[in-house]
């Protein structure tokens, strides 16, 4: 008996792991060349934002460094609330600089170790006839992989 309730629990857990690797989605977003990964869209299917990735760029500045553009936005006309991105460095960056229209009680920083962004907004709004909502200038020395969570995808 209990040699069954082992197995049975050991199931379980087996299935619970498997549903939390199912849940999630891993995307890559290239640059212009189609080669080169400027970010990883990390989907977690239980969390819906309805706002995805649309564009992203990385080239290389005057003075050394590497300017990284991402264009995060829907095919919907309306604001979205509840905003919250998460961006994660593959290496420090020197400035992280958010761009919309209107945000109601937006909260943004660059963690100390400049290898994470934290993004939050009560809602945002977007300009007229557009379909990007917010878009980031991310300025480092070198070329950067950027993974971005609270996204539900990459927008074709």
């Amino acid at each position: 008996m209990k040699s069954l309730l082992t197995v049975i629990l050991l199931l379980c857990g087996i299935i619970a792991i498997a549903q939390d690797k199912s849940s999630s989605k891993e995307y890559n977003a290239y640059d212009r060349d189609g080669k080169t990964i400027v970010a990883r869209v990390l989907v977690n299917a239980n969390v819906k934002s309805k706002l995805f990735l649309i564009k992203s760029l990385q080239r290389e500045s005057t003075g050394n460094s590497y300017v990284t553009t991402l264009y995060f936005g829907n095919k919907e006309t309306g604001p979205l609330t509840d905003t919250r991105i998460l961006l994660k460095f593959s290496k420090p960056v020197i400035s992280v600089m958010p761009h919309f229209a209107t945000a109601f009680k937006s909260m943004n920083g660059l963690a100390e170790d400049h290898n994470t962004y934290t993004f939050k907004a009560g809602r945002l709004e977007r300009d007229a006839g557009s379909a990007i909502v917010i878009y980031f200038t991310i300025k480092s020395k070198d070329r950067i992989v950027t993974e971005v969570s609270g996204l539900d995808g990459i927008l074709q």
